[in-house]
Protein backbone atom coordinates (compact mmCIF):
# COMPACT_ATOMS: atom_id res chain seq x y z
CA UNK A 1 0.00 0.00 0.00
CA UNK A 2 2.91 2.88 0.99
CA UNK A 3 4.87 1.59 -2.24
CA UNK A 4 1.66 1.99 -4.54
CA UNK A 5 0.86 5.41 -2.69
CA UNK A 6 4.23 6.50 -3.24
CA UNK A 7 4.15 5.88 -6.98
CA UNK A 8 0.63 7.07 -7.87
CA UNK A 9 1.33 10.32 -6.02
CA UNK A 10 4.78 10.62 -7.45
CA UNK A 11 3.72 9.93 -11.19
CA UNK A 12 0.41 12.23 -10.39
CA UNK A 13 3.07 15.05 -9.81
CA UNK A 14 5.18 14.49 -12.80
CA UNK A 15 2.46 14.20 -15.46
CA UNK A 16 1.14 17.93 -14.19
CA UNK A 17 4.34 19.10 -14.15
CA UNK A 18 4.87 17.99 -17.61
CA UNK A 19 2.01 20.01 -18.97
CA UNK A 20 2.97 22.97 -16.72
CA UNK A 21 6.55 23.72 -16.99
CA UNK A 22 6.11 25.41 -20.77
CA UNK A 23 3.42 28.05 -19.29
CA UNK A 24 5.00 28.56 -15.90
CA UNK A 25 8.67 29.52 -17.45
CA UNK A 26 6.74 31.77 -20.38
CA UNK A 27 5.32 33.36 -17.41
CA UNK A 28 8.10 33.80 -14.91
CA UNK A 29 10.33 34.84 -18.35
CA UNK A 30 7.72 37.47 -19.47
CA UNK A 31 7.90 38.83 -15.41
CA UNK A 32 11.42 39.21 -15.12
CA UNK A 33 11.83 40.88 -18.57
CA UNK A 34 8.47 43.75 -17.28
CA UNK A 35 10.78 43.96 -14.19
CA UNK A 36 13.43 45.33 -16.67
CA UNK A 37 10.89 47.31 -18.35
CA UNK A 38 9.69 49.05 -15.24
CA UNK A 39 12.96 49.63 -14.12
CA UNK A 40 13.80 52.19 -17.07
CA UNK A 41 15.23 50.09 -19.41
CA UNK A 42 13.60 48.72 -22.18
CA UNK A 43 13.43 45.21 -22.81
CA UNK A 44 11.18 42.79 -25.09
CA UNK A 45 10.93 39.15 -23.65
CA UNK A 46 12.27 36.73 -25.76
CA UNK A 47 10.77 33.55 -27.39
CA UNK A 48 11.22 30.84 -24.40
CA UNK A 49 13.85 28.62 -25.41
CA UNK A 50 11.47 25.28 -25.09
CA UNK A 51 14.40 22.66 -26.53
CA UNK A 52 17.22 23.80 -24.67
CA UNK A 53 15.20 24.29 -21.33
CA UNK A 54 14.00 20.46 -22.76
CA UNK A 55 17.50 18.76 -23.43
CA UNK A 56 18.56 20.04 -19.73
CA UNK A 57 15.79 18.64 -17.97
CA UNK A 58 17.08 15.16 -19.96
CA UNK A 59 20.80 15.69 -18.96
CA UNK A 60 19.25 16.42 -15.54
CA UNK A 61 17.02 12.97 -15.62
CA UNK A 62 20.63 11.45 -16.45
CA UNK A 63 22.29 13.09 -13.60
CA UNK A 64 19.29 11.45 -11.31
CA UNK A 65 20.14 8.05 -12.61
CA UNK A 66 23.75 8.37 -12.26
CA UNK A 67 23.20 9.29 -8.51
CA UNK A 68 21.16 6.28 -8.04
CA UNK A 69 23.96 3.90 -9.40
CA UNK A 70 26.45 5.62 -6.94
CA UNK A 71 24.33 5.54 -3.77
CA UNK A 72 23.87 1.61 -4.50
CA UNK A 73 27.43 1.15 -4.90
CA UNK A 74 27.60 3.05 -1.79
CA UNK A 75 25.17 0.23 -0.16
CA UNK A 76 22.83 2.50 0.90
CA UNK A 77 19.40 0.90 1.22
CA UNK A 78 16.86 1.75 -1.45
CA UNK A 79 14.13 2.90 0.98
CA UNK A 80 16.78 5.80 2.61
CA UNK A 81 17.41 6.94 -1.02
CA UNK A 82 13.88 7.23 -2.12
CA UNK A 83 12.73 8.69 0.67
CA UNK A 84 15.60 11.42 0.46
CA UNK A 85 14.65 11.73 -3.21
CA UNK A 86 11.10 12.53 -2.42
CA UNK A 87 11.52 14.83 0.18
CA UNK A 88 14.19 16.70 -2.60
CA UNK A 89 11.38 16.28 -5.23
CA UNK A 90 8.43 18.27 -2.43
CA UNK A 91 10.81 20.95 -1.96
CA UNK A 92 12.02 21.73 -5.52
CA UNK A 93 8.03 21.31 -6.76
CA UNK A 94 7.29 23.77 -3.66
CA UNK A 95 9.75 26.48 -4.79
CA UNK A 96 8.57 26.15 -8.21
CA UNK A 97 4.60 26.43 -6.94
CA UNK A 98 5.71 29.34 -4.93
CA UNK A 99 7.78 31.17 -7.97
CA UNK A 100 4.73 30.53 -10.55
CA UNK A 101 2.20 31.75 -7.89
CA UNK A 102 3.75 34.91 -7.16
CA UNK A 103 2.47 38.35 -8.61
CA UNK A 104 5.96 40.37 -8.18
CA UNK A 105 7.58 41.53 -11.56
CA UNK A 106 10.78 40.77 -9.35
CA UNK A 107 10.08 36.50 -9.34
CA UNK A 108 13.87 35.26 -10.10
CA UNK A 109 13.67 32.90 -13.20
CA UNK A 110 16.70 31.70 -12.12
CA UNK A 111 15.26 29.81 -9.14
CA UNK A 112 12.09 28.40 -11.24
CA UNK A 113 14.60 26.95 -13.70
CA UNK A 114 16.48 25.21 -10.77
CA UNK A 115 14.13 24.28 -9.08
CA UNK A 116 12.76 22.68 -12.47
CA UNK A 117 15.79 20.75 -12.78
CA UNK A 118 16.55 19.57 -9.36
CA UNK A 119 13.14 17.92 -9.51
CA UNK A 120 14.06 16.01 -12.96
CA UNK A 121 16.82 15.02 -11.46
CA UNK A 122 14.85 13.42 -9.26
CA UNK A 123 12.44 11.89 -11.89
CA UNK A 124 15.88 10.22 -12.98
CA UNK A 125 16.39 8.70 -9.95
CA UNK A 126 12.66 7.61 -9.42
CA UNK A 127 12.61 5.14 -12.09
CA UNK A 128 15.07 2.91 -10.91
CA UNK A 129 14.45 3.59 -7.57
CA UNK A 130 10.64 2.50 -7.52
CA UNK A 131 11.78 -0.40 -10.28
CA UNK A 132 14.22 -1.57 -7.61
CA UNK A 133 11.78 -1.28 -4.47
CA UNK A 134 8.46 -3.25 -6.72
CA UNK A 135 11.18 -5.99 -7.62
CA UNK A 136 11.48 -6.39 -3.57
CA UNK A 137 8.01 -6.20 -2.12
CA UNK A 138 5.34 -6.69 -5.09
CA UNK A 139 5.09 -10.66 -6.46
CA UNK A 140 5.56 -10.89 -9.76
CA UNK A 141 2.29 -12.79 -10.47
CA UNK A 142 0.17 -10.05 -8.78
CA UNK A 143 2.45 -6.68 -9.78
CA UNK A 144 1.07 -5.63 -13.15
CA UNK A 145 -2.86 -6.03 -11.21
CA UNK A 146 -1.63 -3.99 -8.38
CA UNK A 147 0.23 -1.70 -10.32
CA UNK A 148 -2.79 -1.24 -12.69
CA UNK A 149 -5.24 -0.40 -9.35
CA UNK A 150 -2.84 2.28 -8.20
CA UNK A 151 -3.15 3.78 -11.50
CA UNK A 152 -6.71 4.80 -10.50
CA UNK A 153 -6.00 7.52 -8.34
CA UNK A 154 -3.06 8.47 -9.90
CA UNK A 155 -5.29 9.27 -13.21
CA UNK A 156 -7.86 10.92 -10.85
CA UNK A 157 -5.83 13.35 -9.53
CA UNK A 158 -4.29 14.35 -13.12
CA UNK A 159 -7.44 14.85 -14.63
CA UNK A 160 -9.00 16.70 -11.82
CA UNK A 161 -6.30 19.31 -11.46
CA UNK A 162 -6.63 19.65 -15.57
CA UNK A 163 -10.46 20.09 -15.07
CA UNK A 164 -10.37 22.79 -12.49
CA UNK A 165 -6.82 24.61 -14.32
CA UNK A 166 -8.99 27.37 -15.01
CA UNK A 167 -9.29 27.85 -11.43
CA UNK A 168 -5.99 26.81 -10.10
CA UNK A 169 -3.40 28.41 -12.50
CA UNK A 170 -0.14 27.35 -12.92
CA UNK A 171 0.67 28.28 -9.26
CA UNK A 172 -2.09 26.13 -7.93
CA UNK A 173 -1.38 23.20 -10.25
CA UNK A 174 2.10 22.84 -9.13
CA UNK A 175 0.80 23.46 -5.85
CA UNK A 176 -1.45 20.44 -6.17
CA UNK A 177 1.64 18.21 -7.39
CA UNK A 178 3.64 19.56 -4.09
CA UNK A 179 0.42 17.58 -2.19
CA UNK A 180 0.80 14.89 -4.10
CA UNK A 181 4.71 14.83 -3.41
CA UNK A 182 4.32 15.51 0.21
CA UNK A 183 2.20 12.30 0.47
CA UNK A 184 4.28 9.90 -1.27
CA UNK A 185 7.87 11.39 0.37
CA UNK A 186 5.31 10.56 3.99
CA UNK A 187 4.37 7.59 2.34
CA UNK A 188 7.88 6.47 2.07
CA UNK A 189 9.34 7.10 4.98
CA UNK A 190 6.49 5.24 6.75
CA UNK A 191 7.66 2.44 4.22
CA UNK A 192 11.44 2.55 5.22
CA UNK A 193 10.08 3.18 9.33
CA UNK A 194 8.66 -0.14 9.02
CA UNK A 195 11.16 -2.00 6.94
CA UNK A 196 13.49 -0.96 9.70
CA UNK A 197 11.54 -2.46 12.50
CA UNK A 198 11.22 -6.08 10.81
CA UNK A 199 14.70 -5.97 10.21
CA UNK A 200 15.78 -5.05 13.85
CA UNK A 201 13.11 -7.96 15.03
CA UNK A 202 14.61 -10.32 12.45
CA UNK A 203 18.17 -9.86 13.81
CA UNK A 204 19.64 -12.28 16.35
CA UNK A 205 19.24 -11.52 19.80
Amino acid sequence: MLLGLSQSLFEAAMYIFVLQWPPAITKTLSKAFAATTAAGVAAVAPATPYGKIFSCFMASCLLGSTIFSQLSNLSIPTETSTAGMLSIATLAMGTAAFVAKGTSTATPFALLVGAFFAFEACVGLYFPSIGTLRSKYLPDSHRTVIMNLFGIPLNALVVGVFLSIERLGVGGALGVSTGALALATASMWKLKSLVGKDEKGASPA
